[in-house]
């Protein structure tokens, strides 16, 4: 009988890992997925990506409407905890002129940072 002893652990143990290994990894409902961001309609859609928050930050790529960037983080709002930075204008979601200083790190070009104006935006979950 002591023959057979490591040939069962050991076929239990292939078969652990065997399970472990084939199954498919889920996020917990506490981690949240970043937010997808692009331009608004309201803005032509047109939404800059910068390499800091501050317009006058060298613009890295204007985004539109139909082509998206990932946010950094995922908060309680989208993209999340923002960034203070430079003042801006543009008409928010409710084609109202907004003025805001509020960016959102985004990952156009990690791992340097690149930011949007989170005003200007419109997020996607």
């Amino acid at each position: 009988m002591r023959t057979w002893l490591p040939a069962k652990v050991f076929l239990a143990c292939a078969g652990t890992a065997a399970a472990v290994l084939t199954l498919p990894a889920t996020a917990s409902a506490a981690e949240a997925e970043p937010a997808l961001v692009h331009a608004s309609p309201a803005n032509e859609c047109k939404l800059n990506v910068r390499a800091g928050a501050d317009v006058g930050s060298t613009l890295l790529t204007t985004l539109t409407c139909a082509n998206y960037t990932t946010c950094e983080h995922a908060g309680d709002e989208p993209c999340g905890p923002y960034v203070t930075g430079g003042v801006y204008t543009c008409v928010g979601g409710d084609n109202k002129s907004v003025t805001d200083n509020r960016w959102a790190e985004v990952a156009w070009r990690a791992p340097q940072k690149s930011y949007i104006a989170v005003s200007c935006a419109a997020f996607r979950q």
